[in-house]
């Protein structure tokens, strides 16, 4: 950690003056104008801007190299190993022959269930030749039956007919009911929209009967104003009115004419009137009629329906009565010689199962035969072989080791809290001995190894070599904090009050505290969460002198450095 150092840095910086100003007390304080004008000197230093930018740290780790895919070839019987011609090392392909066994014993089982099966497969035969005889018994004894039953059938079908035609006529009523049912209801919506209609013109029938009597009244009004009262006389109005008496008989004219027209009007609309809700009425009378109507049909179509179920219950009783001697007769025979037929199906039956068994007892003796030669799962590399010539192997011993190459795993532990900044699909670097690889995380463990209180985390080699041996060590890299548009600044340049992480700026040529606070950092570079910009002439040289408010002499430096970084891993 860098944070120690630079205060034990500060520490010893700090008793270095102290030590100096025991010395000048020594010599004397003759001296303190003098000490002040050094003090007053300008300091010399070295700033630089700071940049925006991201700061990415990352760890390495050791991890393990295993195969993405590896199997045991385990053999399943104990037996004389024969041959195998297969070395450590060897490339092999799924299906491929690794070793064989010996069969003597395989072979002589299956012989056995061969023997069975086709003793089996005769009984089979047997039972369905007595099958065959059964069935043709029972087809010619339904056939008799049938003969004696089909006059009975005949007349049995006279009947039913007879009385279906019944039950269909009944139907035929039914439906021509429902369909005047249906028209009724066609005519009485139509009935209701055109009372509806009546009813929308009846109310602006009455509404222009209210305008055509005001528009009356108002002309009455107007013919009233132009004839004298009863204190007046003609004279007197002609005298009085405007224009004189030609304005005056023209107006009086005039106000008769749309009297009377006003008349006409109020009469002619009373008469719309009347006749629209005359038709509104008849058109009322006429939908209670279609519902009158509407009523008798559905009584006479629940009549019909109770014709309909009581003729349907003679029928089924009929059918029944005229069913019972013949079926009963029938059924019997029949019965009779189905039994013959079941008993000769069960015996195919018994053979067949008995046959099923033996092919059973063939397959399990064949699969026990494949048991004796040992194939390859998987393609890849024989890792282990633990067989040779004339050793009996072993169910409970891995005969060979077969490892998929193809895709290396690299298994490293990590921290929670690194653990918590990485990614599956996430890129990482595997150095071994020197050679890099790329690989990517495909598995982060969710479970603490109680070994080494680690998170496992699995990445994958998808170009692996033959130096990434199964069980070999190897160095992980993996990007794991980072922090983006950030300020970054160099290390050295952050001092402590406390904990108080703070920095010096030169403004006007002097020296500026800035109290910072901080985040993440490597060796080299720290960032800066806020308290100091981009446009600020950051101090980086290091003096004694060095406070707040000190004059300083600023020499402008580079800031440009690699803002990723690795550092030691957890």
């Amino acid at each position: 950690m860098k944070r120690p150092y630079i205060l034990s840095v500060h520490r010893k910086t700090a008793v270095l003056l102290a030590a100096s100003c025991v010395a000048a007390l020594i010599v004397g304080c003759g001296d303190v104008s003098q000490e002040e004008e050094t003090l007053s000197e300008v300091i010399p230093v070295e700033a630089q801007m700071p940049v925006e930018g991201t700061l990415t740290l990352k760890n390495e780790f050791v991890g393990t190299v295993s195969p993405e895919e590896s199997v045991y070839v385990i053999p399943m019987v104990s037996a004389e190993v024969l041959s195998t011609e297969i070395s450590v090392g060897d490339t092999v392909v799924e299906g491929q022959e690794l070793c064989k066994l010996d069969t003597e014993a395989a072979e002589l089982q299956l012989a056995s269930a061969q023997a069975q099966y086709n003793s089996a497969a005769a009984g089979v035969q047997a039972a369905e030749v007595g099958y065959e005889i059964a069935q043709a018994q029972y087809d010619s004894t339904v056939a008799q039956l049938d003969v004696q039953n089909e006059q009975t059938q005949r007349q049995k079908d006279l009947t039913m007919y007879q009385m279906q035609m019944q039950i269909d006529g009944i139907n035929s009523g039914i439906d021509d009911i429902n369909e005047q049912i249906a028209d009724l209801a066609e005519d009485k919506e139509d009935a209701k929209d055109q009372r509806d209609d009546l009813n929308r013109a009846r109310k602006k029938a009455n509404d222009y009967v209210a305008q055509a009597y005001a528009a009356y009244q108002a002309a009455m009004a107007a013919v009233t104003a132009l004839e004298p009262g009863e204190d007046q006389t003609t004279k007197d109005l002609i005298d009085n009115y405007p224009g004189g008496e030609a304005a005056y008989r023209l107006d009086l004219e005039r106000a008769k004419e749309q009297l009377a027209a006003a008349k006409t009007a109020y009469e002619q609309a009373q008469s719309a009137a009347a006749q629209t809700s005359s038709a509104y009425e008849q058109v009322k009378a006429g939908i209670d009629s279609i519902e009158d109507g509407e009523e008798q049909l559905r009584d006479a179509l629940s009549d019909t329906y109770k014709s309909l179920e009581q003729t349907e219950t003679i029928k089924d009783l009929t059918e029944a009565q005229l069913n019972i001697d013949s079926q009963t007769v029938q059924d019997i025979g029949k019965k009779t010689a189905a039994l013959g037929v079941d008993s000769a199906a069960a015996q195919v039956n018994s053979a067949k199962v008995g046959a099923a068994g033996a092919q059973i007892g063939i397959d399990s003796a064949e699969y026990q035969l494949d048991m004796y030669t040992l194939t390859a799962p998987i393609g890849g590399v024989i890792e282990a072989v633990n067989v040779k010539e004339h050793d009996f192997a072993s169910p409970g011993t891995p005969a060979f080791v077969i490892s998929n190459k193809n895709t290396m795993t690299v298994t490293f532990g990590v921290s929670e809290g690194i653990r918590n900044t990485l990614r599956v699909g996430q890129k990482i670097e595997v150095d071994r001995n020197g050679k890099l690889y790329d690989a990517v995380i495909t598995e982060i463990g969710s479970m603490v190894d109680q070994t080494t209180g680690l998170f496992a985390i699995k990445s994958c080699v998808n170009t692996p070599d033959d130096s990434l041996l199964t069980g070999s060590t190897v160095k992980v890299t993996a990007e794991t904090y980072s922090q983006t548009e950030a300020i970054l600044i160099p290390y050295d340049a952050v001092y402590y009050d406390d904990s108080q992480p703070y920095v010096y700026v030169a403004v006007n040529g002097v020296a500026q505290r800035r109290d910072v606070e901080t985040g993440i950092f490597d060796m080299d570079t720290i960032t800066v969460l806020s308290g100091l910009t981009t446009q600020e002439q950051l101090i980086t040289s290091w003096s004694a002198n060095l406070r707040e408010g000190a004059e300083v002499s600023v020499q402008m430096v580079s800031g440009d450095a690699d803002n990723t970084q690795t550092t030691d891993a957890e």
